[in-house]
């Protein structure tokens, strides 16, 4: 029930949020939200930028043995959000002086004067949905407690996640390896889908660099050990076995029985 409540409340805040913006557009118009909007992207492509030399310096966020992967870009996003936030104040300073100036100049063309009020509004929408994505990236990082379980149960900040996919998939990854290194494999509930979306998961992480190969096959290691607790052989489809094949090529064959692990897979036709 909690999910529920707290699902609907993301959705709440972030409808609310949207038309704040709007109607925040409508007043200040187009001038002073699109460089608004500008700052913003000035701001997010800095921190992109320079987040990562900084989290190699500074580490805010840390987690020792297998997790110390899934830290490392945790530490990166928060000083990420630390360098932006200071870098879009900086430029928003900047703006008390720049914006005045700026619509003084462009108001001295009366079609621009109407259409101020209309692109002030589509500027300062998108800005919305920029503050909006970086929030909710925030939430289902691991480091928030039920956060990305709360978010798959939204209907609009799901819709916001989905503009940038990649990133986003990337994140939630995180959440599926961490909760593999920290609480291992439930063998209760292992099923197909259960092994595609953690095979997926660490694909993904190593081949972006998020996991090194000695993660990898500690990780891995770590609950082969109890592969025996597999009884009952599972079914996978081809692009399922696939997936499983990949993450173990990437093993060594010296520490893990490869042949092993897949004489507990049947491949359905």
């Amino acid at each position: 029930m909690n999910f529920v409540i707290n699902s609907l409340f993301i959705d709440i805040v972030i409808t609310f949020i949207l038309l704040l913006m709007l109607i925040f557009g409508y007043f200040k118009g187009f001038v002073y939200r699109a460089y608004d909007l500008v700052a913003t992207i000035i701001s997010l492509l800095a921190a992109l930028y320079g987040s990562s030399p900084l989290s190699n310096l500074y580490t805010i966020y840390e987690v020792t043995g297998l997790g110390e992967a899934v830290g490392k870009v945790v530490n990166r996003f928060i000083i990420f959000i630390i360098l932006f936030i200071g870098l879009k104040v900086v430029l928003l300073l900047i703006g008390k002086i720049i914006k005045p100036l700026l619509k003084k100049v462009i108001y001295s063309f009366k079609l621009f004067e109407q259409l101020d009020r209309l692109l002030g509004i589509v500027a300062s929408f998108f800005e919305g949905v920029i503050m909006i994505y970086l929030a909710l990236i925030f939430i289902i990082m691991p480091i928030v407690p039920g956060g990305k379980e709360n978010v798959e149960k939204t209907v609009v900040a799901k819709k916001v996640l989905e503009l940038v996919p990649t990133v986003t998939n990337e994140i939630e990854s995180l959440d599926v390896i961490s909760e593999v290194i920290n609480d291992g494999i439930n063998y209760d509930s292992f099923d197909a889908d259960s092994i595609y979306t953690i095979t997926v998961s660490l694909n993904n992480a190593y081949d972006k660099g998020l996991l090194s190969q000695e993660d990898l096959e500690n990780s891995l290691l770590k609950y082969y050990r109890d592969i025996d607790n597999i009884e009952t052989p599972i079914i996978l489809n081809k692009s399922q076995y696939d997936e499983v094949e990949k993450l173990l090529l990437k093993i060594d064959r010296s520490k893990i029985d490869i042949d092993k692990i897949l004489n507990k897979i049947i491949v359905s036709e």
